[in-house]
């Protein structure tokens, strides 16, 4: 189900930080570890930066040079890569998108404190008592790791540097964690990004070919919760590593599984700072259509299947239904569990848009059945990309919130910045 405990407070959290600093450049006393520290902040469309030259203090050297600025964290042995008024960031290997642009005003470099921090294995909240940003460090990873999977429990002794991925999800995460050497099998279906196609198929995610899984010799395996205990269990006697991992319920899951993959690879690093992205990405989202009045909110349905079969949609305990939401979509199928829909429902819950792969919305057009919605007589059909919101990875932020925004509500797209 929806988070929206955490919603409201990664809101709050959000305006405060913007509010309770002005947009020039000034000291500002900051807890850290619950001991107070200076800082030199500011702020910019929406978000918090912090001076370069006050990171030294965490064992973090700077260095610009023209329009390139790079952190070079010592604690950690990390490097990263920013070039003012760009916000592409290399960390590592791994390359992420952030929704704020590092800036360089008399000098100084600036940049976001909330994903610097985060990145570096902080929690970034905001004490109402004595009105301070607040920097609490975090407990490193180390090995051996233990991943949980409902009742299934995984340890990994080691960073495992082979790996054949039966979902698409976890071959997705693994390249933009910048981990993508590791893979050496997947499913046919793992076709992002485009240099997994170089990798060798192993078949599908149900049915995976296991003498050419053992033929790879992998590190490990790691497969969705269904994978076939067959399977399983042949890899297990065969000595090798296998990791299920259930299916994302919500967007919290998506960023479990993204930590996860990065502590079991020597990646948590650059997964924190992939998550600390995506998180910022979300916040503004929600942020904007916050501002919108609830009747100004449009209904939506999301079609994953349609027709002859029967109707599929994305319920509001999916992860698709809280995007959905949290874009400002009214999910017209939210008191659904799971996945199943009826056309009756669909007919008189008369959403005003539809999206839906192509396929799915050429049914919709050509069959009687769906002529008297709304949607279809107003030619609101939405093609969408199919496995940007059906895999719980990190496009589903990049892409997808984005997407249901410039849809939805255009007057919003250029706020997103990102």
């Amino acid at each position: 189900m929806i988070n929206t405990n955490k919603l409201v407070k990664s809101f709050v959290l959000a305006l405060i930080l913007v509010l309770s600093i002005s947009s020039a450049a000034f000291a500002q006393n900051i807890s850290v570890n619950g001991q107070s520290s200076e800082m030199t902040t500011m702020t910019v469309s929406g978000r918090t930066y912090v001076a370069m030259g006050d990171l030294t203090a965490f064992g973090v050297n700077g260095s610009i040079e023209g329009a390139a600025i790079t952190l070079k964290d010592t604690r950690h042995q990390a490097t990263l890569q920013f070039k003012a008024a760009s916000n592409v960031v290399s960390v590592n290997d791994a390359t992420v998108t952030l929704d704020a642009k590092p800036f360089i005003r008399n000098g100084v470099a600036y940049l976001p404190l909330k994903f610097i921090f985060e990145t570096m294995n902080y929690s970034v909240g905001y004490d109402a008592a004595t009105h301070r940003i607040t920097l609490t460090q975090n407990k490193e990873f180390t090995f051996p790791v233990t991943i949980q999977d409902g009742a299934l429990s995984y340890t990994i002794d080691a960073p495992v540097d082979r790996i054949v991925s039966l979902a698409p999800s976890v071959t997705e995460i693994l390249f933009a964690i910048g981990a993508g050497d590791t893979v050496i099998g997947r499913t046919i279906y793992c076709d992002y990004p485009a240099e997994s196609a170089s990798i060798r198929t192993v078949g599908t995610m149900y049915e995976p070919d296991l003498e050419g899984i053992l033929d790879l010799d992998p590190d490990a395996v790691i497969a969705a919760t269904h994978m076939n205990e067959d399977v399983m269990n042949a890899l297990s006697n065969a000595g090798i590593e296998t990791v299920t991992q259930k299916t994302a319920e919500d967007i919290d899951d998506i960023y479990v599984l993204i930590e996860q993959l990065g502590a079991i690879t020597g990646h948590a690093y650059e997964s924190r700072a992939l998550v600390a992205s995506l998180e910022a990405k979300q916040d503004r989202v929600v942020n904007l259509v916050s501002q919108l009045p609830t009747s100004a909110k449009k209904r939506v349905y999301y079609v994953v299947g349609t027709g002859e079969y029967g109707e599929y949609t994305a319920g509001g305990d999916t992860f698709i239904g809280e995007v959905l939401e949290q874009s400002g979509a009214v999910n017209v199928a939210a008191s659904v569990s799971g996945w199943n829909y009826t056309l009756e429902d669909l007919l008189d819950d008369d959403p005003a848009y539809i999206f839906g792969e192509a396929f799915n919305l050429d049914i919709m057009k050509t069959n009687s059945n769906y002529s008297i919605l709304s949607a279809v007589k107003n030619d609101r059909l939405v093609e969408i990309d199919g496995n940007v919101f059906s895999r719980p990875g990190p496009r589903i932020i990049d892409s997808g919130m984005k997407t249901v925004i410039k849809t939805l509500y255009p007057q919003y797209a250029a706020e997103l910045n990102y």
